[in-house]
């Protein structure tokens, strides 16, 4: 099982997971085995009797069970962020989605890949103190899973609209780009600029070439459209919307408005980052590549140019001096489970010609690769 060279990571115990996601579907023999333990009880000890497994339609239509909020969060999460299904029966009596995360697995023509979850809220900590993620993987292959482990072997990746590899070529490519990503001294260098050498290369290795990106121009576009995209599903809410649904759509909402109000007080709408957040970022950007986020962002070059707008999101984020690895997890976390939503990766595809812009060059002392 592969695992991006250096990663980390263990729980820190913060709840995120427990918040702000859709909870499930859960097995239905995980929903029976809870009862005979006494889910009941425990739910009536916690927030007052009622059902704490209800019926959603999936992202594909279909029925399944998911378990209830109770303000904001998983109706069995503790004051003190732990779960109390864990606390009172284990971790192997968990549904198998909580005890998955934040693992993803995928398997590509070199194996198994095993990357962090970029949602997980304790990960801009336990990247630097948490345990060797290659010493996890029998622990991540044996957990329960209720969809089949996802397969990367596309006939052609695309890296630019039109313009691909062969999946052996980009096998090989991918490589290159990982051991330049691993050789870049992410304590100096800036994350844009290490995510638009790695297009520059990419792009170079199909003998293409990008033009001179318009970058704030670029950026301003794909906020404007995020903006839109969160206007739409406030409107589109109804009584039915839940409470924790609402909030995340207006703090991602707020995001986008943080730059025009930073400039409106005189600064340039952009803080600096910290060592430690461009360590971050960089570990982010390294799990993008191995986890083959170029899927869903239909292209690897599109998928660089999401990342420098994230980034800029974070540079734009609320506060003075330098961006820490606290706050622009703060600002990653919901702008993350805000974009895992059809509606949302449906509009950024469409952003795809502002997102190229964002990952042209130029890029400045960071390494490149030879075509």
């Amino acid at each position: 099982m592969q695992t991006l060279p250096g990663a980390k990571w263990s729980c820190h115990g913060c709840g995120a997971c427990c918040r702000d996601f859709r909870l499930g579907p859960v097995e239905p023999e995980v929903v029976a085995a809870l009862k005979a333990r006494g889910a009941d009880a425990l739910v009536a000890e916690l927030s007052g009797p009622a059902d704490w497994v209800v019926p959603e339609a999936g992202p594909g239509g279909e029925t399944g069970l998911f378990l209830r909020h109770v303000d904001g969060h998983c109706v069995f999460l503790l004051p003190d962020n732990r779960c109390a299904v864990h606390a009172r029966w284990g971790g192997e009596a968990k549904p198998g989605f909580c005890q998955e995360f934040p693992y993803r697995r995928l398997r590509d023509p070199n194996g198994e890949v095993l990357v962090i979850r970029a949602e997980c809220g304790g990960l801009h900590a336990s990247h630097v103190d948490g345990d060797p993620l290659a010493a996890q993987t029998a622990l991540a292959s044996a957990l329960p899973t209720l969809r089949p482990t996802p397969e990367f072997r596309p006939e052609a990746v695309a890296i630019l609209p039109g313009v691909g590899a062969s999946l052996a070529d980009w096998m090989a490519l991918e490589r290159s780009l990982l051991a330049c990503w691993e050789a870049v001294d992410a304590d100096a260098a800036e994350p844009e600029d290490t995510a638009r050498a790695l297009a520059r290369a990419a792009v170079q290795a199909v003998g293409r070439s990008l033009p001179p990106g318009r970058t704030a121009l670029a950026a301003d576009a794909v906020r404007e459209a995020m903006r839109m995209v969160a206007n739409a599903a406030i409107a589109q809410e109804t009584p039915a919307t839940e409470a924790w649904q609402r909030t995340l759509v207006r703090q991602t909402n707020l995001l986008f408005d943080r730059k025009i109000a930073r400039s409106a007080e005189g600064s340039d709408g952009a803080r600096r980052l910290s060592e430690a957040t461009k360590r971050y970022l960089h570990t982010l950007l390294g799990q993008a590549i191995l986890g083959k986020h170029l899927v869903a962002a239909g292209g690897f070059v599109a998928m660089l140019g999401r990342f420098v707008f994230e980034c800029d999101l974070v540079r734009s984020s609320a506060g003075s001096g330098q961006v820490t690895p606290a706050e622009a997890s703060a600002v990653l976390v919901p702008w993350l489970r805000f974009a895992d939503n059809p509606m949302v990766l449906g509009m950024l595809r469409r952003a795809t010609p502002a997102l190229l812009e964002l990952a042209a060059p130029p890029a400045r002392d960071v390494p490149t690769i030879a075509p």
